[in-house]
């Protein structure tokens, strides 16, 4: 199950970078090999400004060096994303090499319905259709992740509300924005990301219910595959839902000597 999963998941993951970051207007993207180099136009970016291997054995040292001077033209901080259990060899080339582990994230799939599990009915969550959706969805992220004005800037932009891969959903407590989550679309799979509540809206199953209402649209549209990279606090969650781990995807940060 692993295994077949693996590539479909990864692309996903792939597609959510080319759909937010690399179509920025200041973004540079270079093919090298067969990875993939992607500057986000921001320097601070470290999970969009990467190196994304496109097959299993894309991390090497040839691939290393041009990425240090890629991003060495932008002075932009950068990480090397590798998935485990699909690049089982990269762990030892970045190591070798000096990487460290800036963080990692379970990559988890559901084929199928989800688990029952109690959504709040005192709420409803909707679609994002205007800009003032867009701009509660930026609130949220920004107080539930901690999320920057630039990262901010590339998600919940106003060509998202027509882009036909990408839906944002948002609920609100009091007529306040409580929570949000966005969805792109892969193909066949679509990807989960942002999925956050506000902290003074937490423990009121917000997430349970947002994640419910966007599995039930994408069954709706015949899509009844997903995917996500679960934080620490959201896997139990998922777990409930029952998403399955499927490899540990994490981001690798240079030495300094790169």
């Amino acid at each position: 199950m692993t295994n077949s999963y693996l590539p479909a998941a990864l692309r996903c993951v792939d597609d959510f970078y080319a759909i937010m970051f690399r179509s920025w207007p200041t973004a540079v993207t270079r093919v090298q090999g067969r990875a993939t180099l992607s500057y986000s136009g921001d320097t601070r970016l470290t999970g969009a400004n990467h190196l994304w291997p496109g097959t299993p054995d894309a991390v090497t040292l040839e691939a290393i060096d041009a990425a240090h001077e890629f991003f060495a033209a932008y002075q932009a901080a950068w990480s090397v994303v590798y998935t485990d259990t699909y690049m089982p060899a990269a762990r030892d080339v970045l190591i070798a090499c000096g990487f460290y582990r800036r963080w990692s994230s379970p990559l988890m799939v559901l084929d199928g319905l989800p688990r029952p599990l109690a959504p709040n009915r005192l709420v409803t969550p909707l679609r994002a259709t205007t800009l003032h959706h867009l701009h509660d969805v930026a609130r949220v992220m920004s107080d539930a992740f901690l999320t920057d004005r630039a990262t901010n800037q590339r998600i919940a932009r106003p060509e998202m509300l027509d882009h036909p891969a990408v839906s944002h959903y948002l609920i609100y407590d009091g007529g306040l924005p409580a929570a949000c989550a966005t969805v792109a679309r892969s193909g066949d799979w679509a990807g989960i990301w942002n999925v956050g509540t506000v902290p003074r809206f937490r423990h009121k199953r917000y997430a349970t219910t947002i994640m419910l209402a966007l599995l039930d649209d994408l069954r709706a549209s015949g899509c009844t595959t997903t995917m996500l990279m679960a934080s620490p606090s959201g896997q139990p969650l998922y777990e409930r839902l029952g998403y399955h781990i499927i490899g540990t995807t994490s981001y690798m940060g240079p030495p300094r000597r790169y």
